[in-house]
């Protein structure tokens, strides 16, 4: 059923029958895409990878009405905020209105190419996001028009294959549910709802989310204090205690800090777990607290660090 539908999205499109085919659906979204056979569901987040090139596609769906907010994001200045140097935006062969940047942002791995997407379908608004290794790029072992051509190729199908669970916690406490982050990540609040983003200082906020590949992690502790350095809308960040813990067998970094919000909303007590699995790549808790909020809720997300599994 899934291939008629893709066949059926590509002939809307004017696809002819050889790029239906190659057409690729990740689990958990609607977004369709046109690509080589060298590239694969991605396992810890929504999109796809070609390993063997160093390439991830990374796709975010958002409701169709936050295409102006996006857009509003997708700026040289904007970017500029999150990392990503040198943007520009350029032109893709696309009917609909969309947005395509190009930039660069610094790694642990060398410089990342960036190739960023946004468009809108009906109820639905995508970003997708190419990040290729700049030596790839400089070696010709992958050309930026091909990465340019299957963002291209991007659309919005009818329907979303189920979600891939990569990790369970066996206990959340006070915290509930309040939805996916790119398919893998999920997002869990005292009352189940997920603000948008805003005042870092209102909301109680524990994320759990895998990274975007399996590169290995050569120094866990300068991981774990860069991460949690980079939480967005916190400025300040000073962390107070790290140490080397096991969680599920697995070798882990424990941070507990403190970083006020950008916003004004005061000081926020950070809590944060990297779980470095042999395989490579890592597994991210991380938990934000209010001030006056952090000596009963802290105690909470260590329970809720212990009971974390991976799923195979």
């Amino acid at each position: 059923m899934a291939g008629v539908m893709l066949a059926l999205c590509a002939a809307a499109f004017g696809m002819c029958a050889e790029a239906a085919a190659r057409m690729q659906q990740a689990p958990a979204s609607r977004v369709v895409m046109d690509l080589p056979d060298s590239y694969k569901p991605a396992r810890l987040f929504t999109g796809f990878v070609n390993e063997s090139a160093g390439v991830s596609l990374v796709v975010l769906e958002m409701p169709g009405e936050a295409y102006e907010q996006l857009a509003n994001g997708l700026t040289a200045e904007a970017l500029a905020k999150k990392g990503i140097m040198k943007a520009a935006a350029g032109k893709l062969d696309r009917q609909r209105p969309y947005l395509f940047m190009r930039g660069e942002q610094a790694s642990a791995q060398g410089p990342v190419a960036k190739f960023l997407v946004a468009f809108r379908d009906h109820d639905v608004t995508a970003l997708v996001t190419a990040n290729v290794q700049k030596v790839s790029l400089e070696s010709g072992a992958v050309q930026a028009a091909d990465i340019e051509r299957m963002l291209q190729s991007a659309m919005i199908a009818a329907a979303a294959p189920p979600a891939r669970d990569v990790f369970r916690l066996g206990y959340l406490g006070p915290f509930k549910p309040a939805g996916e982050i790119l398919g893998t990540a999920k997002a869990y609040t005292l009352d189940g709802k997920f603000e948008a983003p805003g005042s870092a200082a209102k909301q109680a906020l524990l994320i759990v989310a895998p990274s975007l590949d399996l590169r290995p992690v050569v120094d866990g502790d300068t991981q774990a204090e860069a991460l949690i350095a980079g939480l967005p809308g916190l400025t300040g960040t000073k962390v107070l205690e790290r140490k080397q813990i096991k969680i599920a067998g697995l070798p882990a970094v424990e941070i507990t800090a403190k970083a006020q919000d950008k916003d004004g909303g005061g000081e926020v007590a950070l809590y944060q777990v990297l779980i470095l699995p042999p395989a490579g790549g890592y597994y991210r808790i991380v938990g934000q607290l209010p001030a006056g909020s952090d000596a009963k809720l802290m105690p909470e997300l260590q329970k809720i660090a212990e009971s974390f599994r991976t799923v195979e």
